[in-house]
């Protein structure tokens, strides 16, 4: 009889980069030895554009699925592995440290996931002995560690130096046929696209502040920009747009589609040029994977995966976190040498094969198969 691993994050009809890349895994994990399966956690997916009242009613779900994953273990037989998903925050490693702690004492085997990695969180557990000790017994201690960047990697390292911590790098994914690899007509405008939740934090001020310094430099007609995604917070958009009109910058060179999705989101890929993400923090964005594989190159932050991923005016530029004048000169390198985005199917067809997703649900099945044997 195969072995089961539960799964535990958000329904996965839920919003977000967690939900999507199991979803993906869901579909094309296939094992002669493994079964995959899911098991919700925390709140749920119409509350996603009410953040106050999610906010509120969060614990008594978390409640009622902290009964059911205990009753689970109890009957379930087969559950061999449990996987949480936290990010570096308070919140999730409060949530699922209770559930490895029950994982444990159920004799379990236990894999944690980090997607997001928080500064300040770390620098609590680096100056606080105590909540860093409780850290290290629960996270650390006997379960096999997830993370999606090497530099995330010697962080929990350095949280517990005495031990030698079972800890693999993974990147996220992308399924390879959903891809659009395609030739773009040559344009005397450079086409940039950010696609992400557009807030603060995902650097769209820094965004608005280059397409305002591009038009101070005269420069401005040389691009057009598409800012994609759900807002956060409610109104924001507005804002952006109050800005740039206030700045003599109207539609034809800035629109905000809203959130895209499916079949059209890879189409839009493939009309643009450049895609940007300067973002204040990150795990390993599956945006920017979707868009080294569809020949884009990438302008993003040195944060998370990033700094493993993008390589320095090979396949985008790594400019600093809240600086729209680094921005605005990597955007005119670009423009500059936009001859090199000729060869973007070649790197395309690279790039979509080295982030497939069948090469990540291969590396669970080992990952799996080493937790079971040891």
């Amino acid at each position: 009889m195969k072995s089961k691993v539960l799964i535990t994050t958000n329904p996965l009809n839920h919003e977000g980069g967690v939900v999507e890349l199991y979803n993906l895994i869901l579909k094309h994990f296939k094992s002669e030895k493994f079964i995959i399966e899911q098991f919700n956690i925390g709140s749920r997916s119409g509350l996603f554009y009410y953040p106050i009242l999610k906010r509120i009613v969060y614990p008594f779900f978390f409640l009622f699925d902290f009964i059911r994953y205990i009753i689970k273990l109890l009957f379930d037989k087969n559950i061999k592995i449990i996987q949480v998903n936290p990010s570096l925050i308070p919140v999730p490693l409060i949530r699922d440290g209770c559930l490895i702690i029950i994982a444990k004492l159920l004799r379990k085997k236990v894999v944690v996931f980090y997607h997001g990695w928080k500064p300040g969180t770390l620098n609590l557990l680096n100056r606080r002995k105590n909540i860093r000790y409780i850290f290290n017994i629960i996270f650390q201690k006997n379960t096999s560690q997830i993370v999606l960047s090497s530099s995330f990697k010697t962080d929990l390292e350095l949280l517990d130096a005495k031990k030698k911590n079972k800890i693999t790098v993974f990147t996220t994914a992308i399924d390879k046929n959903k891809i659009i690899i395609k030739p773009i007509a040559e344009s005397p405008t450079l086409k940039v696209l950010f696609l992400g939740r557009v807030q603060k934090l995902k650097g769209v001020d820094e965004i608005i502040d280059s397409i305002i310094e591009l038009k101070n430099k005269n420069k401005l007609q040389n691009f057009s920009f598409t800012i994609v995604g759900h807002e956060e917070p409610s109104g924001y958009i507005n804002i952006l747009k109050d800005k740039l009109i206030n700045n003599g910058i109207g539609k034809d060179k800035v629109s905000f589609p809203g959130r895209i999705a499916g079949e059209k989101k890879f189409e839009l890929y493939a009309k643009n040029h450049i895609f940007v993400l300067p973002s204040y923090t990150e795990g390993c964005p599956v945006s920017v994977l979707e868009a080294l594989s569809s020949g884009l190159f990438c302008i993003t932050t040195n944060v998370g995966a990033l700094a493993d991923i993008i390589k320095n005016k090979e396949n985008g530029i790594i400019v600093n976190k809240k600086s729209s004048k680094d921005l605005t000169d990597a955007l005119l390198y670009s423009f500059k040498n936009r001859a090199d985005f000729k060869n973007r199917e070649e790197k395309a067809k690279t790039y979509s094969k080295k982030f497939d997703i069948s090469k990540l649900t291969k590396n669970f099945e080992n990952l799996y198969t080493h937790i079971i044997n040891e």
